[in-house]
C-alpha cells in the first residue's frame, strides 16, 4: 500500500489524562520516552506480522534485551488463552511491578497487551506503539483494554491508560489496502460524530492514495482524546464513539466463524451505513448531511458486498451488546455532521429497514 508520508513533518505531542501521545518519527524520541519511566525490564509484545516488519526498529530504540512475546495475528486470538501465554512469559522472564510492556501492533495487540499488563501483579506499565491505521486512529487511544469472550467482542476488559502512545505513520507502509481502509473507517467516524474540520479535510481526498496521513492523524487524534478525556468511563458523551459499532459489532460477531469473516473496519463501515440511515429514519439527521455521509462512505471506504443478515439473525448479537442498559440497546446516531447523540432507542422495524437498505444501496 503506497501512502503519502512526510518523515520530516514536525513532532506533535498531545497531552491528555491518558498519557502523552507522540505523532512523528519513532527514532526522534522513543528511547527518551522509555528511559523517563526507568523500567526494570522492557518487554515487547507483537504478533507474527509485526515481529517481522516493525519490532526490529522498535527493539533497536528500546534496548529491549528479552525476546519478544509473539501472539498469532488475528482478532480470534484476542483471548484469555493469549493472556495466559503473555503472563507465563512474564513470569518466566522475571517481570516485576517496575517492568514495562511495549505493545507493538494493531488494535488487537494494544487491547490484549494492555489488558494482560493491567492484570499482571495487579498492574504493570505498558505503552502502545500502534502499527496499523486502525490502532493509530482509534484503538490505541482511550484507555480501553480487553479480550473477546464467548463470541462477543471485547467482553472482558478494563479501563487502563498506557504510559504513552507513539504514533509513527511510517508503519503504514507495511499495510495492505484493506487494513488502511479499516483505519480510515474510524477516522471517518470521528469526523461524523465530532469534527467538521476533520470531515472537510477528508472530503477533499478523491481516492485513498492521495491522503496525507500525518495531517489526517493530527486532526483525528484530538477528537478521540477530547471525548475520552471528558468521559473516561463511558457514562455519557463517550458513547458517541460507538456510532457504527452497535450494528457493526453484531455483524463482526456473526461473521467471526464464517468462511469469510469481516475485519473490524469492514463491519464498522457497514454499521455506519446502517446507523446513518437509522439516524435519517428517526428524524435526527437531515437529508443533505445524510446524503453526504453515505456518498463519502461509498466513495472512500469501499464497503464490502457481503449480504447483511436479517434482524432475526442479528438479534442475539445485538441483545448481547455490552453497551445494552435496562434490557434495551441504545444507539449512538449523528444529528448533523460533527455532532452525535447517544442512548437513542430505535424500533426494531427501523433496524430491519436499515439492514435491507444497506443491502440495496451497494447494488447501485
Amino acid at each position: 500500500m503506497d501512502t503519502d508520508l512526510d518523515r520530516n513533518a514536525g513532532m506533535k505531542v498531545f497531552t491528555s489524562r491518558q498519557g502523552d501521545i507522540y505523532l512523528g518519527n519513532v527514532g526522534d524520541g522513543l528511547q527518551k520516552a522509555i528511559r523517563s519511566l526507568d523500567p526494570s525490564l522492557v518487554f515487547v509484545l507483537a504478533d507474527d506480522n509485526t515481529v517481522q516488519h516493525c519490532v526490529p526498529l522498535v527493539e533497536s530504540l528500546a534496548e529491549a534485551a528479552i525476546s519478544p512475546i509473539v501472539i498469532a495475528s488475528g482478532d480470534q486470538h484476542k483471548t484469555i488463552d493469549s493472556c495466559e501465554t503473555i503472563w507465563a512469559s512474564l513470569v518466566e522472564s522475571g517481570a516485576d511491578r517496575e517492568s514495562l510492556i511495549l505493545n507493538v501492533g494493531g488494535g488487537m495487540i494494544c487491547d490484549l497487551g494492555g489488558f494482560a499488563a493491567s492484570c499482571y501483579q495487579r498492574g504493570i506499565r505498558f505503552a502502545h506503539i500502534p502499527t496499523s491505521l486502525l490502532a493509530m486512529a482509534d484503538a490505541a487511544m482511550g484507555g480501553k483494554t480487553g479480550v473477546n469472550y464467548g463470541g462477543y467482542k471485547n467482553y472482558i476488559g478494563r479501563f487502563e491508560a498506557p504510559s504513552f502512545i507513539w504514533t509513527d505513520p511510517i508503519f503504514l507502509k507495511t499495510l495492505p489496502r484493506q487494513e488502511i481502509l479499516d483505519g480510515l473507517a474510524e477516522i471517518v467516524k470521528h469526523a461524523i460524530i465530532g469534527s467538521r474540520e476533520l470531515w472537510e479535510t477528508i472530503s477533499t481526498f478523491e481516492r485513498l492514495e492521495s491522503i496525507d496521513w500525518h495531517t489526517l492523524l493530527e486532526l483525528n487524534i484530538p477528537v478521540k482524546l477530547h471525548i475520552s478525556d471528558i468521559d473516561p468511563f463511558e457514562k455519557g458523551i463517550r458513547k458517541t464513539l460507538n456510532f457504527g459499532h452497535t450494528i457493526g459489532h453484531a455483524l463482526e460477531s456473526h461473521f467471526l466463524h464464517s468462511t469469510e469473516p469481516l475485519s473490524h473496519g469492514q463491519a464498522v463501515t457497514l454499521g455506519m451505513l446502517a446507523e446513518t440511515i437509522l439516524a435519517h429514519l428517526t428524524g435526527l439527521l437531515g437529508k443533505e448531511d445524510f446524503k453526504s455521509i453515505i456518498n463519502l462512505i461509498l466513495r472512500l471506504l469501499s464497503p464490502c458486498e457481503v449480504t447483511l443478515p436479517s434482524i432475526d439473525v442479528l438479534r442475539p448479537w445485538l441483545q448481547g451488546d455490552k453497551k445494552k442498559s435496562g434490557g434495551s440497546v441504545g444507539y449512538s446516531l449523528p444529528d448533523s455532521i460533527g455532532t452525535c447523540r447517544w442512548d437513542i432507542k430505535v424500533e426494531e422495524t427501523l433496524v430491519r429497514e436499515s439492514l435491507d437498505w444497506v443491502n440495496q444501496v451497494r447494488k447501485g
